[in-house]
C-alpha cells in the first residue's frame, strides 16, 4: 500500500491575494513532480484576471456531484466550488496536493483527506479593501459583505502544519513565501503553528 502524501489547503479573505500567491507558486515548483496544483471547479465564468478555473452551470455542478465527480464542494457567495476526484486520488499516491479552498469547508477537507497542512493567506484590513474594489466584480456593498466576513477563525486540531503568511508586501515577497511554505511542507505527526518571518512593508 502506497504511503499517504498531504493536502495543503490555502485559506484566507477576499483580497488576500491567494491568486497571486498561487499562480506564483506553481509556476516556480512546476519542476516537481510531487507536488500538484488543483483547477477548481466553480459556477462563474474566468475573468481572464484572477484564478483560471473550470467552469460549470449549476445544474451541470449538481449533476457532476451526484456522479462523484469531486471530492470536495462547497458554496460561497452564490456561487459552487468543487475540487475534482482526482486530487483526493493524487494524495492517496503520496504526492503533495494544493488548493485554495474555502476557510468554512476545513472540516470537510479534513474528512477527504487523512493528511492536511494549512497555508493561511492574510493582509492587512485596508489592503483587502483596496484590492477588492480592485477587482471591479463586485459592488460597494457586495465587497463590504465580503470584508464584513472576514474575522478569526480556528483552525481544527486536526490539522497537521498551520503556516501564515502575512500578504500585506509585495507580490514578489509573498510567492517567495509561499513556493517556501509549500516545498518544505511535510506530513508530521504533531501539529504545528508557524508564521512567515515578516519582512520590511513595501507600499503596493
Amino acid at each position: 500500500m502506497s504511503r499517504e502524501g498531504l493536502f495543503v489547503a490555502v485559506v484566507g479573505p477576499s483580497g488576500a491575494g491567494k491568486d497571486t500567491l498561487l499562480k506564483g507558486a506553481a509556476l516556480a515548483l512546476a519542476g516537481r513532480a510531487d507536488i500538484h496544483f488543483v483547477r477548481r471547479v466553480i459556477t462563474r465564468e474566468p475573468d481572464g484576471l484572477t484564478e483560471d478555473h473550470d467552469t460549470l452551470s449549476v445544474p451541470a455542478f449538481a449533476r457532476a456531484n451526484a456522479d462523484g465527480a469531486f471530492c470536495l464542494t462547497w458554496a460561497a457567495h452564490g456561487l459552487h466550488y468543487g475540487l475534482p476526484a482526482s486530487a483526493q486520488a493524487a494524495v492517496r499516491r503520496g504526492g503533495k496536493v494544493v488548493a485554495n479552498i474555502s476557510r468554512g469547508s476545513l472540516g470537510d477537507a479534513l474528512t477527504a483527506f487523512a493528511s492536511l497542512a494549512v497555508i493561511e493567506i492574510t493582509a492587512d484590513p485596508a489592503i483587502l479593501a483596496q484590492r477588492i474594489a480592485g477587482r471591479g466584480r463586485e459592488t460597494q456593498a457586495e465587497a463590504g459583505l465580503r470584508l464584513s466576513r472576514n474575522r478569526p477563525f480556528a483552525v481544527p486540531p486536526e490539522v497537521l502544519q498551520h503556516i501564515l503568511i502575512d500578504n500585506s508586501f509585495s507580490a514578489d515577497q509573498g510567492v517567495e513565501r509561499m513556493i517556501d511554505a509549500i516545498a518544505n511542507l511535510t506530513r508530521c505527526e504533531m501539529p504545528v503553528t508557524h508564521a512567515a518571518s515578516p519582512a520590511a512593508h513595501i507600499d503596493l
